[in-house]
């Protein structure tokens, strides 16, 4: 692990207890490509094992992974409304990952971690990513199937439908929203499946190339899914030829 620095000076956007971080896993020998790794935890926490554990798998690959520790809101009452602060690190990070020589460059995110990859991904400005990879995202902050935790700590209690409106990922798909991997359960109470078939039908109306895998069993949060019975556990590896088709992966001349 590299601790590689983030921000120059202090960030822009609301201050949080933590600040933001950027760690390098690196490839053993040549990568090609690098992907920035944004853990879920409904804007409150970031989940660990969506973070270090799956930059772990991506490093197997022959692909530099960068886990983000975006600013959270945490649990204190209160605190201002967290927007836009996470989408500042993101954007930063990314940045920062193209300054440092990476050729492609992905973004992949759980959960309110997805949320934030599909809102970078499809935002009118910034750099864009070059293909996004998103477990059982968050996408949308107005329907039923909203996760109320995360549009609270984004925009605070009195954040209005206009913000929210503004915040739901399959709104702003467009033909240059990079090509895009989804994968969910339909069993998942706490982010319904029903987000990734939004942003999906959205890539498609919008003609941007998706693969959307929906697994039958599996609750909210299973990170890599592995030590189970469960056909979300094949995720990884239709990713991995995914992202291969992608141009991230091993050099032809790695084993």
């Amino acid at each position: 692990m590299i601790d590689v620095p983030l921000w120059p000076e202090t960030p822009p956007g609301p201050a949080t207890g933590e600040s933001p971080s950027l760690t390098l896993y690196a490839a053993d020998g040549p990568a090609t490509g690098a992907v920035v790794v944004c853990p879920g935890g409904g804007y409150s926490r970031l989940a660990g094992h969506e973070g270090a554990d799956v930059a772990r798998w991506l490093v197997t690959l022959g692909i530099d992974a960068y886990v983000l520790a975006y600013r959270v809101a945490g649990d204190e009452p209160g605190r201002e409304p967290l927007h836009p602060a996470p989408l500042y690190d993101l954007r930063q990070a990314v940045r920062v990952v193209r300054e440092r020589g990476a050729g492609r460059v992905a973004v992949m995110g759980f959960s309110a971690g997805g949320h934030l990859a599909a809102t970078f991904a499809t935002a009118k400005d910034g750099d864009r990513a070059d293909a996004l990879i998103l477990g059982y995202p968050v996408i949308d902050l107005i329907g039923w199937g909203t996760h109320s935790g995360s549009r609270r700590q984004l925009l605070g209690p009195d954040g209005t439908e206009e913000q929210a409106t503004a915040l739901s990922a399959h709104l702003n798909v467009t033909a240059e929203t990079p090509p895009a991997f989804l994968w969910h359960t339909a069993a998942d109470q706490g982010v319904p499946a029903a987000n990734s078939l939004l942003f999906a039908d959205a890539l498609g109306r919008a003609g941007t190339p998706y693969e959307l895998h929906v697994f039958p069993e599996g609750k909210h949060g299973l990170g890599l899914a592995q030590g189970g019975d469960l056909a979300a556990s094949a995720w990884p590896g239709l990713c991995a030829t995914w992202l291969a088709a992608q141009g991230f992966g091993k050099t032809s001349d790695q084993p």
